[in-house]
């Protein structure tokens, strides 16, 4: 059965307001992660650094956190952005991130898939020719060109330099603490939460933090405002929610953090 063909043709004449996006992107991502680093790409323009926050481009992706930040892991992990700091925001630290050129790597591997086509064809046109000779038939050459790989997640968040998303975690405490800003340049502050996040996972820290209001008005609780009283408190809290019946449902969502 013949294969069809399909040719589109942009005829549009309009070139302003694009993005350009390699073909290695597309080629070598999932939906998400193609989106986000389209989103990162043009809200960087042509100064190459993104500062727009996660919550725009979870607006923007129309995703939770949870796929958001597993997309801006990998393109991070493939090194198609770097993360480069914190920048003065109007309303509060940013974290920004650079677009990095990777059009070598896009060209390049391309080259290199044409070329080794090229090798294919002529061998397969050789072999059908000796083959045409020894039957005295004439056999049309047939040819599947199969999908570029995925590239496989390999992110290893333990060795992670950045948590994803800590930005977003230090947000929460401002229900507990008016001076929660000061956090996001506090190293020893990001710190403590970079080592809740990468033990009980993003979900679970999220999680706690949110029950900070409540426990902190209770009699004998203990008073958590801060992402170092957060780590070094965990454990009484535990207990704290252990022994409260008004707490019991939290209790039980605590008590593997022992």
């Amino acid at each position: 059965m013949k294969q069809e063909q399909f040719k589109i043709k942009d005829k549009s004449g309009d070139r302003e307001f694009f993005t350009i996006v390699p073909n290695y992107i597309l080629n070598h991502s999932t939906a998400n992660d193609q989106a986000l680093y389209l989103q990162m790409k043009k809200f960087a323009g042509e100064e190459g650094k993104c500062f727009a926050t996660s919550e725009t481009l979870m607006k923007q992706l129309g995703i939770g956190r949870k796929a958001f930040n597993k997309a801006l892991n990998y393109i991070i992990e493939n090194k198609w952005i770097d993360y480069i700091g914190i920048t003065e925001g109007k309303t509060r630290p940013i974290k920004t991130y650079k677009i990095n050129n990777i059009w070598h790597l896009n060209s390049g591997y391309y080259k290199k898939i044409s070329s080794e086509r090229t090798l294919s064809i002529k061998k397969d046109k050789s072999q059908e020719s000796k083959d045409t000779s020894q039957k005295n038939t004439k056999i049309p050459l047939k040819r599947t060109v199969e999908e570029e790989p995925v590239l496989i997640r390999t992110i290893n968040k333990e060795n992670s330099n950045e948590v994803a998303g800590l930005n977003e975690i230090i947000d929460l405490f401002k229900n507990v603490n008016p001076s929660y800003e000061k956090f996001f340049r506090n190293t020893t502050q990001r710190g403590a939460l970079e080592r809740l996040v990468k033990k009980f996972g993003l979900e679970k820290v999220e999680e706690i933090i949110n029950i900070l209001p409540i426990t902190n008005t209770k009699k004998y609780a203990p008073t958590i405002t801060t992402p170092l009283q957060l780590e070094d408190k965990l454990g009484q809290l535990v207990a704290f929610t252990k022994k409260k019946d008004d707490n019991k449902s939290k209790a039980a969502d605590l008590r593997h953090l022992e």
